[in-house]
């Protein structure tokens, strides 16, 4: 997807819940290279891979695997770890992701931009592990980064998601060949520091769910991608429960 499209890929999301809410296996999903990895992947590593993790896995890493053992029990069992290049890449934040777009209203553009923003970013210890249900119409991913000192980030970041919910709750991008139009609400997910829900149209026309939630120490993303809606109270605790898992493990 060109880097003006990629609006959130970071977080859903990314990001695959109940039968009820899942979509046709036809339909296709918006291309997303942070959440690809987990569909291509499976549930279960190979040996070979299995022999390449390090016998002691850090605190983020226990984390994400225990969302994502939870998220294989409220029926996402496809699941990869992001590991190497790939998380090095998203630990590198987009830039230019809104060149030659026209954003309306024109204020919110910066917080708009700052929605490809996630945990990893923060470049201290961090893991990643996306999921995905079985007929693959709803990914899911749960990031977890320590926070050092770059709580102000998380808090900055957390800031901007309040002023879409204020501001910003349609928003039109414009450019010469692009028309899209993005819809923001509150899921209403009190547990979460900061928790968005959204829908896109146009080309790569989808719905994401996003809640971010530090602890002392850690920073932690749940955050799901579908192509239809999950505008659902249901999803929204299946969502809670992976976040809650994942809180569990963290000091």
């Amino acid at each position: 997807m060109p880097s003006t499209k990629k609006i959130l890929a970071s977080s859903l999301l990314a990001c695959a819940l109940l039968a009820a809410t899942a979509c046709s296996a036809e339909q296709e999903m918006p291309q997303d290279e942070t959440h690809k990895i987990a569909v291509q992947g499976t549930a279960t590593p190979s040996a070979s891979e299995k022999a390449e993790e390090p016998a002691e896995m850090t605190t983020a890493q226990v984390a994400t695997t225990a969302g994502a053992v939870m998220a294989a029990e409220l029926g996402f069992p496809a699941s990869a770890k992001i590991q190497g290049k790939d998380l090095e890449s998203l630990a590198t934040p987009p830039t230019d992701t809104l060149k030659d777009i026209v954003v309306l209203p024109a204020q919110c553009s910066a917080p708009i931009e700052d929605l490809n923003w996630s945990p990893v970013q923060l470049g201290t210890e961090a893991a990643r592990t996306d999921f995905t249900n079985e007929n693959q119409s709803i990914t899911g991913s749960v990031e977890v980064a320590k926070l050092g000192d770059q709580a102000a980030k998380v808090a900055a970041h957390n800031k901007n998601v309040a002023t879409i919910l204020d501001e910003c709750k349609t928003v039109k991008l414009n450019g010469l060949d692009y028309r899209e139009t993005l819809k923001f609400s509150d899921p209403g997910v009190p547990e979460a520091d900061s928790a968005l829900y959204y829908s896109r149209d146009g080309q790569y026309a989808q719905d994401s769910l996003v809640l971010i939630k530090s602890t002392d120490q850690y920073a932690v993303m749940v955050s799901f991608m579908s192509a239809t809606s999950l505008q659902d109270a249901t999803f929204n605790k299946v969502a809670t429960s992976i976040l809650d898992t994942v809180l569990a493990q963290l000091p």
